[in-house]
């Protein structure tokens, strides 16, 4: 590993609140995030690989974020752990290893329970450097929508994001992304006010369905995948060693690929069930038959698919693969924009 150079990670990931009166957007919606589906898969043209795989990137990559959130206009309050929530709540991929800029306090940390176990907090001249650096601005306003007996606060997270080898500066993405959500305070005849959520839940939503759009283009450009270690007799069901732990979501598609002397032939659709010890089991739907040499590859696996493995045992880069399509928010992202 290098040691990243701090000097020049570039901009920080900056939150800015403004609250003013304008139209409202629509808040509502699943989480703006493309994940591939077995029937989108099954109706493609043909079995093919996905875009910007590589082998190398097998692995759990680490990505160093650098995260901070003001109130532009000095009154809106902003938990000082909502900066440190978002690297958190990126490190709920699994697919990226997630090291901390901030000069966060142990008090500031701990206040958002199991941080430790997410995400790396040290001090600027001892982080190791890590594959990625993202950084980038987010700036969050406010729209209101005054009725008669209820204003809606819209909270729109607007992004813009750059993402780097944190080695040579190569930029990898640029991204723009907007999160929204919505906040609605009736009033009682008395006139007590009751919100759906509070001001703080609907900053951070916003802010975390912004987030979605960027870990969705992170998982595109960098999709996860493993080695086959074992096949069944028919071939239908296959071993990978990438699981939960790597980024491996349930019902995950992935195309399984011979790799041999830099060339590259996809084989196969198939669905992820991952595990927690570092393996995903995968369950061939559809096999390449539309390419003579993917043909004849296919018939050795069916044929006998464990002598096949062992055609390649020893080998450090020939071997059969699967790689991801896409990479899924976790589940609790799309519960709690939910609520």
């Amino acid at each position: 590993m290098k040691t990243v150079n701090f000097a020049a990670l570039g901009a920080t990931l900056a939150v800015a609140v403004v609250c003013g009166c304008a139209s409202t957007p629509s808040a509502r919606g699943p989480i703006p995030a493309k994940f591939y589906s077995k029937a989108e898969l099954e109706d493609m043209d043909e079995v093919k690989l996905p875009p910007n795989y590589s082998v190398d990137n097998f692995r759990k990559m680490q990505m160093v974020m650098n995260v901070k959130i003001e109130a532009a206009d000095g009154k809106t309050k902003i938990d000082k752990s909502l900066s440190t929530r978002m690297q958190t709540e990126m490190a709920k991929l699994k697919r990226f290893e997630v090291f901390s800029l901030h000069n966060r306090s142990k008090t500031e940390l701990d206040a958002i329970g199991d941080l430790d176990d997410q995400v790396k907090v040290v001090e600027a001249d001892q982080v190791k450097a890590s594959d990625l650096m993202l950084t980038g601005t987010i700036k969050v306003t406010c729209a209101i929508n005054e009725l008669r007996d209820e204003k809606v606060y819209v909270y729109s997270a607007d992004g813009d994001f750059s993402c780097e080898d944190a080695k040579t500066r190569t930029v990898f993405f640029a991204e723009k992304a907007r999160g929204v959500w919505d906040r609605k305070v009736r009033y009682t005849l008395t006139g007590q006010a009751h919100g759906n959520v509070s001001e703080e839940q609907a900053i951070q939503i916003a802010c975390l369905r912004c987030l979605a759009i960027v870990a969705n283009k992170l998982g595109n450009t960098f999709p996860t995948g493993g080695r086959v270690t074992n096949i069944t007799g028919s071939g239908d069901t296959m071993v990978m060693s990438a699981g939960q732990h790597e980024g491996i979501a349930p019902n995950q598609q992935v195309c399984v690929f011979l790799s041999e002397d830099g060339l590259d032939i996809p084989v196969a659709f198939a669905e992820a069930t991952p595990k927690n010890d570092g393996t995903s089991q995968l369950r061939v739907y559809r096999w390449n038959t539309d390419n003579d040499d993917a043909d004849k590859i296919v018939d050795e696996i069916r044929g006998s698919a464990r002598s096949f493995l062992k055609n390649y045992k020893g080998e450090k880069k020939n071997g059969l693969y699967a790689v991801a399509f896409g990479m899924a928010v976790p589940a609790d992202w799309e519960k709690n924009a939910n609520k």
